[in-house]
């Protein structure tokens, strides 16, 4: 069974390749399938189970052939509409709404320095102390120097930086900006700024998957928007973007490091490794020893259950569920195996179809050739299921509900020209 998804997800990456003449997005969503794939067989082949966050051990590894088959369906199921992309066929991106998306860049850039004020002053000091205790703390619900601070602001500002997720939305914005707007370097370099709050956030918990997530996003933009890109901007970009990354590498490897400093320092690359691919793996547990009679939502309606039943995703609530589950649910099993923990097997593919649906409906037609950059801001932002779904469920903060009412705020606005150019 640990081949086949590996099979699967290669061939549909080649498949899809060869179909588009071109690595474009659907291409680079199913290969990092394929590689978590790859990585799976290496954790089973090492033994590497039983740690890491892999909930099977060397001894109790059971991979059955539905879940193998449920994993691997629906996970195709969730891009098949993005192969309905065709990079090579796109020949204009239009901006139906260009005041309502500068508007928003403002927005989201003055939560930049929201953000800034609230890290300023403590962020230097976690990179110099104890990551290991940042990252313990951060587990057992303390909360960071910067919400702690938080807590003093207005009360309607703390509700504005409930936004602060959102400034994702800058990526998108800042590549259609130096591809198709005449927007002034230093407007599209706070973009860049603003774009980065998540991951500086994360660093307040010593926490390696907000910039992981910042990452594969940006590989998402890059790859879309690539062929538009004049060969200045690629230099440009690999100029200021050669620091980031370098920086980033040796942020996750110092975090790494001070999260198994008990450890052998060679096994920091199997620790990457099982990072990866426990996706599979995980889901296969969840779906041979979860109790589905536990039905919970909090993670799917997220802003719903926190208006009304004052009920979030938080650790003591995790803790509450595994106890219910008897294992520890915090681990990665992509985001399949999340929604089917929450809502059971079935629920889980009622909840597949209809993001099958609503995004087929959305996309509308194959080779398409024009887009507003509305629709690209929504498809960036649905990307991110089943992109961060090789770990996990993104969505499951009322925070990432309140962008996506954005972003359809703001297909609503393009549509129907509601704000004036």
């Amino acid at each position: 069974m640990i081949l086949i998804p590996c099979l699967f997800f290669s061939f549909l990456t080649l498949y899809w390749w060869r179909k588009h003449e071109c690595f474009d997005i659907c291409v680079y969503m199913s290969a990092l399938y394929a590689l978590t794939s790859i990585l799976a067989i290496i954790i089973v082949l090492a033994e590497l189970l039983g740690e890491g966050g892999i909930l099977f051990d060397n001894g109790n590894l059971k991979l059955g052939v539905a879940p193998t088959l449920l994993y691997c369906g629906l996970i195709a199921s969730s891009l098949l509409p993005f192969s309905m992309i065709y990079g090579k066929d796109i020949k204009k991106i239009t901006i139906n709404a260009p005041l309502a998306i500068d508007i928003l860049s403002w927005t989201l850039i003055v939560l930049s320095f929201l953000n800034l004020y609230l890290v300023a002053d403590s962020t230097l000091d976690i990179l110099q102390g104890d990551l290991a205790k940042v990252r313990s703390d951060a587990n057992a619900g303390v909360d960071s120097p910067a919400a702690l601070k938080a807590e003093t602001l207005p009360f309607i500002i703390k509700v504005f930086y409930y936004l602060n997720a959102s400034t994702l939305l800058c990526i998108p914005i800042f590549f259609y900006n130096i591809c198709f707007r005449s927007k002034p370097w230093w407007f599209n370099g706070l973009l860049v700024f603003a774009s980065l709050c998540m991951p500086i956030v994360g660093i307040q918990q010593a926490d390696r998957t907000e910039i992981v997530f910042y990452g594969l996003m940006l590989l998402f933009c890059l790859i879309f928007f690539y062929r538009y890109l004049s060969k200045k901007n690629k230099i440009l970009l690999l100029a200021l973007g050669s620091p980031i990354v370098l920086a980033s590498v040796v942020y996750l490897v110092a975090v790494s490091q001070a999260r198994f400093d008990d450890k052998r320092s060679s096994d920091s690359g199997d620790r990457a490794i099982q990072y990866a691919g426990q996706g599979y793996l995980n889901f296969c547990y969840f779906y041979e020893y979860g109790k589905f009679d536990y039905i919970t939502t909090e993670r799917e309606f997220p802003l719903i259950n926190y208006v009304f039943k004052k009920q979030a995703s938080n650790n003591d609530r995790r803790d509450e569920r595994a106890g219910e589950q008897g294992f520890f649910i915090s681990v990665f099993a992509s985001f399949l195996g999340d929604i089917m923990l929450d809502i059971s097997p079935l629920g889980l593919i009622i909840w597949v179809l209809s993001y099958f649906i609503i995004m087929m409906l959305f996309i509308r037609r194959s080779h398409r050739e024009e887009y507003d950059l509305s629709e690209i801001i929504f498809i960036f932002l649905m990307a991110v299921i089943p992109i961060f779904g090789i770990f996990y469920y993104r969505f499951f903060y009322f925070t990432n509900t309140l962008t996506l009412l954005i972003v359809i705020g703001l297909l609503l606005i393009s549509k129907y020209k509601l704000v004036l150019k």
